[in-house]
């Protein structure tokens, strides 16, 4: 689990994705974010459709 904070950018307000998660997404600059929100829940997902890989970390048991 990683933990961020809303940040003011501009007139906006955002969330900063830690560059680790970028990395292990291979994400870039412009590229797309879904997001979805289930208000029963309170859950907020987001969704990268052209996330170029997914570095998996196996965690020993």
């Amino acid at each position: 689990m990683t933990t961020t904070h809303i940040t003011k950018i501009g007139n906006s307000r955002g969330i900063i994705i830690p560059a680790e998660v970028i990395k292990a997404l291979a994400l870039e600059e412009g590229d797309e974010v879904v997001l979805e929100y289930d208000t029963d829940t309170q859950v907020l997902s987001a969704t990268f459709p052209k996330t170029k890989q997914l570095k998996l970390v196996s965690q020993k048991v």
